[in-house]
């Protein structure tokens, strides 16, 4: 059976609600993580007194509103598929697909 979490409107609540309904909270560290990664800033400057609130203090203030709405939708069709709602990192991917994961040749 399908998991499913339908939008509401703003894509930051949206993405702050799948994640307390169906993350760990070393899945929304990840989210964190990977989010801090894309957009260039320091997982270590993400506010807040817990996992939530950090989460929340990087997509209000790390991405823009397109972003957290594909970002949404993303983790949203992961969960109903009942998979990681944290995408991969993109050294991940290049080891998938059998690269060295570093920038150097």
């Amino acid at each position: 059976m399908f998991a499913t979490v339908p939008a509401v409107g703003d894509p930051v609540d949206d993405i702050l609600r799948i994640a307390t309904l169906t993350m760990s909270d070393d899945q929304a560290d990840r989210l964190i993580g990977w989010i801090a990664l894309r957009t260039g800033h320091s997982k270590a400057l993400a506010v807040g007194d817990d996992t939530i609130d950090r989460l929340r203090h990087v997509a209000q203030n790390w991405l823009d509103h397109d972003q957290c709405r594909r970002l949404a939708g993303w983790i949203t069709r992961r969960v109903a598929l009942n998979e990681d709602p944290v995408p991969p990192a993109p050294s991940a991917l290049r080891q998938a697909r059998g690269e060295s994961g570093t920038l150097t040749p």
